[in-house]
């Protein structure tokens, strides 16, 4: 047993499944094995997990899967960092979780576990509020559609190669009040809303936002929900966002440091008081954002 990420017990899994490789005359080849760290606890849906990889010899390629999904790898001194991320909305049960690798030598590896995702248990907050505050006249439904679009266009313009070379840090300095958890789910006049993608902190209002790790910022704007908004992408499909700021000082397609000021907490767009909305997507898939705080990064 080995010691994890939230300091959970974690168990070391080898794997290896020989793949034949055929060649007009030579031998058969075998692959050795994958020793790769998984957590022994089922997975939340909203949970983020870096998965350890290692390897008998260095490989020249490793790629995982799940849901689907290719996964970012992080290299570095002949180990590997998976970065596994469980949308909010991921139906409980079991799914497959595919790794294929090929070492310097030209040995192959592969292999298929099982990972099993949890109900996430997500609070649910019931509203009756007037309902002009609930129900959009068609023109501001044409906006937020609009925005909706170009935002989870960005989700797809990603880089290849992962940046996230550093441990991530809080978007805020001191400590972290929450006011809104992410995952909750509301229900406003009956009618079901979209649950909270993101974490609410409580902060006085001109408060610098920093950036949590290094990257580039890949929009800026106002967005009728989400006000002053500012989302950087840090290296293969990992973005970071952050919503409701009074003011930003970046823009587009600016290369920023982990700690740079960004912005500062205010109350734009559907807010009823100072905070910061921090939200976490990676390949559009949305999780909790303090999993990158649990990440086991220099």
């Amino acid at each position: 047993m080995l010691r994890g990420e939230r300091g959970t017990v974690v168990k070391r899994v080898l794997f290896g499944l020989p793949v034949c490789i055929f060649l007009l005359a030579g031998p058969l080849t075998w692959a050795g094995t994958l020793e790769v760290d998984l957590p022994e606890h089922q997975l939340l849906q909203g949970d983020l997990h870096g998965l350890s990889v290692t390897a008998p010899e260095p490989l020249t390629w490793l790629h995982a899967r799940f849901r689907g999904l290719s996964l970012p790898v992080r290299a570095e001194k002949g180990r590997y960092t998976v970065l596994l991320a469980v949308d909010l909305e991921t139906a409980p049960g079991p799914y497959p979780l595919e790794f294929e690798a090929q070492g310097t030598s030209g040995s192959r590896y592969r292999e298929s576990v099982r990972i099993t995702v949890a109900d996430g248990r997500f609070p649910v907050q019931r509203l009756t509020l007037p309902k002009g505050m609930v129900d959009l006249d068609v023109k501001t439904l044409d906006r937020v559609r609009r925005e909706q679009k170009a935002i989870a266009g960005t989700w797809k313009k990603w880089q290849a190669g992962p940046y996230w070379w550093q441990a991530f840090v809080p978007p805020l300095e001191g400590t972290l009040d929450v006011t809104s958890e992410f995952g909750l789910r509301r229900i406003l006049n009956g009618q079901p809303r979209n649950p909270h993608s993101g974490v609410d902190f409580r902060a006085l209002l001109g408060t610098p936002v920093r950036a949590s790790n290094g990257g580039l910022v890949v929009y800026t704007g106002e967005l009728f929900f989400n006000g002053n908004s500012v989302i950087l992408h840090h290296g293969g499909g990992l973005f970071t966002m952050y919503f409701h700021l009074q003011g930003y000082r970046v823009e587009t397609g600016q290369e920023v440091a982990k700690g740079e000021v960004l912005g500062w907490v205010g109350a734009t767009g559907r807010a009823t008081g100072p905070h910061l909305h921090w939200g976490a997507n990676l390949r559009g898939v949305r999780f909790d954002p303090r999993g990158l705080l649990m990440l086991s990064l220099p």
